[in-house]
């Protein structure tokens, strides 16, 4: 009986200190390269012209799982974690994330990996870092897709962080993904958005100089207005905006809706139907 105390005692502890410190694990497809001045993991899957897949705020590359295998039938497919989330470090540790700042590591990324252009698909503010790399750099992006994308930080956008982006301590699913400490900053910066101003910023002559092929999605049911994803498809020269009917935030997401997000959005980075 004491001996199975022990072991009853023992594995608490062992549980204790692995919801403490835990991450994501790296996977075989995983690597890490140095890049403006943090360490970037990411996952290369395929082979053929480089799509980049970056996630949004709060998630990992493994968001992208039910959509690399058919991607990387066609592509060299590379999944970032974004700075400061999964398995990729973050310098800054302040509570105010900057996108286009994560944007300049993704070019340094693209730099390091020797990729000169390249697709993209990138949703929430992993669009929102794909157009401000493709507006600071047009020349290197041939097609983008940004997915429930914004412009600046609205009102409504505001307003629904602050009833429901409050941190929660502990957060068991924040800390799953990014480790405690990195889980913890992630939900203070998601909760400090509500407050900041100049990032994101993008202003219609910023986005006007991308020069990619730029299909814009959104869900009709998102709580980012459509009317943003609009004005990115009215601001850039060659653009094409399909709004998805009945979907939210992740209009990419749930039964049917990843089948014809990927059929939709193969057809686009082809040039195929539109």
């Amino acid at each position: 009986m004491k001996r199975l105390t022990y072991f009853f005692i023992l594995c608490l502890i062992v549980l204790n200190i692995g919801y403490s410190f835990c991450q994501l694990p790296t996977t075989p497809n995983g690597k890490f390269v140095d890049a403006n001045g943090i360490k970037i993991y990411y996952e290369e899957y395929g082979q053929g012209e480089p799509l980049l897949l970056l996630h949004g705020f709060g998630g990992t590359t493994d968001d992208w799982r039910p959509f690399i295998q058919e991607y990387s039938k066609n592509y060299r497919v590379i999944a970032w974690d974004m700075r400061g989330h999964g398995r990729s470090t973050n310098s800054d540790t302040t509570i105010s994330f900057k996108h286009e700042v994560a944007a300049r590591d993704l070019l340094s990324m693209m730099d390091k990996l020797q990729i000169g252009k390249a697709k993209a698909i990138g949703h929430s503010s992993g669009g929102i870092v794909i157009l401000y790399a493709a507006s600071m750099f047009p020349d290197r992006f041939d097609a983008i897709i940004p997915v429930s994308a914004q412009l600046y930080f609205g009102r409504q956008v505001r307003d629904f962080i602050e009833k429901t982006g409050k941190p929660r301590v502990p957060n068991p699913e924040f800390d799953r993904r990014h480790g405690k400490e990195k889980g913890t900053l992630l939900a203070r910066q998601f909760y400090n958005f509500r407050n900041i101003y100049g990032d994101p910023s993008l202003t219609p002559d910023q986005i006007a100089n991308i020069k990619a092929r730029t299909l814009v999605v959104h869900g009709d049911n998102d709580f980012v207005p459509v009317s943003q994803a609009w004005d990115i498809f009215q601001g850039i020269p060659k653009a094409h905006l399909w709004v998805s009917p009945n979907t939210g935030h992740g209009p990419h997401y749930g039964q049917g809706n990843d089948s014809d997000f990927i059929r939709r959005t193969l057809e686009f980075l082809k040039g195929d139907k539109w």
